[in-house]
């Protein structure tokens, strides 16, 4: 039910896909509730749910790691922005262990791959892991949700 972003931008950005459902969180259930991340492993994580429940209580945390209430709850459309993304290219990564062995984390070597690979690509490149390859994606469009619905034909339904 809830979903995850790790970009910090200062409204809320989803994936295509994800767009429907968050209209009817808009419509049905009170907004979109943007949760922030006590983390510090991953300070720029965001967590977004519906504003409350069908019978309307106020959803639950979504995550062990998420604020014990959200940051803010969103009621329009144009808060929030649609957006697409495309590979640009893979790069391949290597991991060790980090600090007290608890987690993974990039080598120092790979670490620098990744940030010259996002800095060639632009200001809103991001990145998703997948095996032992980081792949670099690119932004294909943005537009605002309620744009998005007047001209997709899904929202016209």
């Amino acid at each position: 039910m809830s979903s995850e972003v790790y970009a910090p931008v200062e409204g809320l950005e989803i994936e295509s896909a994800r767009a429907m459902h968050v209209l009817r969180w808009l419509n049905l259930l009170g907004g979109v509730a943007v949760w922030g991340c006590l983390d510090l492993s991953t300070p720029g994580r965001k967590f977004y749910t519906p504003a409350t429940l069908t019978d309307g209580t106020p959803s639950p945390r979504p995550h062990w790691s998420a604020t014990q209430t959200p940051e803010r709850i969103i009621t329009d459309a144009t808060g929030i922005d649609v957006v697409d993304r495309y590979e640009v290219k893979r790069i391949r990564i290597t991991v060790r262990k980090g600090p007290y062995g608890m987690r993974w984390q990039l080598t120092d070597h790979s670490s620098k791959r990744l940030k010259a690979a996002l800095a060639e690509v632009g200001e809103e490149a991001t990145y998703t892991f997948e095996g032992n390859e980081a792949i670099i994606q690119g932004v294909s469009y943005r537009i605002p949700l309620d744009r998005w619905l007047k001209e997709n034909i899904h929202g016209k339904e």
